[in-house]
């Protein structure tokens, strides 16, 4: 299998961090150069019609896009360590937060970093008002989950689950991008930091800033 990443793309590490906790050994990783356009060649866009990363060749030439229908299929392949719940209500748990997190945290902060950094005029059509708007309904959802894990480990459950590291991954990659400092959310700063402290959390993403 060969998986189509992206180093500065905050997706691909999900899966990244899925494929680290399962060790998982055959899949080849291909970066590609997102600054360069390499995403937008023929060569990728035939491959990937949508030109996105993550994607997922299997070894006969099936593609699988989109990060958590990639991580889904990797965890039917390598059930353990289970990140997808055991349980019916462990699963519709860890499918909640998931969902929520990319919903009111995740797309926010997208948004917000494609609209006002200066780093992405060449790459999109910016609209300043409209990403600043979201950085505040990013900031809300912020506050929301800092609440929220004042009392609990874990996003959802009393284990680490791939909710865990969507909420990791969109806190260190995406409120830096937006220029926020995670320190003034407290709490989900010393989840984060937790996590990567922890056994459960075997790859470090610091250096992709």
């Amino acid at each position: 299998m060969k998986l189509y990443s992206a180093a500065y793309a905050v997706s691909p590490w999900k899966v990244l961090i899925l494929i680290k906790e399962k060790e998982i050994k055959e899949i080849d990783v291909i970066d590609l150069d997102l600054g360069k356009l390499e995403h937008k060649t023929s060569e990728y866009k035939a491959l990937v019609p949508n030109a996105k990363v993550p994607a997922l060749q299997l070894d006969d030439g099936t593609m699988i896009l989109e990060t958590t229908a990639i991580c889904r299929y990797l965890e039917s392949l390598y059930p353990e360590p289970n990140l997808f719940g055991e349980s019916p209500l462990e699963m519709a748990s860890i499918e909640m937060w998931n969902a929520r997190i990319a919903n009111e945290l995740m797309l926010p902060l997208a948004h917000g970093f494609r609209h006002t950094h200066p780093g992405m005029k060449e790459l999109e059509n910016q609209n300043e008002e409209f990403g600043l708007a979201q950085r505040e309904v990013a900031k809300k959802s912020l506050a929301y989950f800092e609440g929220l894990i004042s009392n609990r480990e874990f996003i959802a459950g009393d284990r680490f689950t791939y909710a865990d590291i969507q909420a990791v991954t969109t806190l260190k990659f995406l409120v830096r991008l937006n220029r926020l400092n995670l320190e003034e959310w407290q709490n989900l700063s010393q989840y984060v930091r937790n996590i990567e402290s922890s056994k459960f959390f075997t790859i470090n993403i610091l250096f992709i800033y």
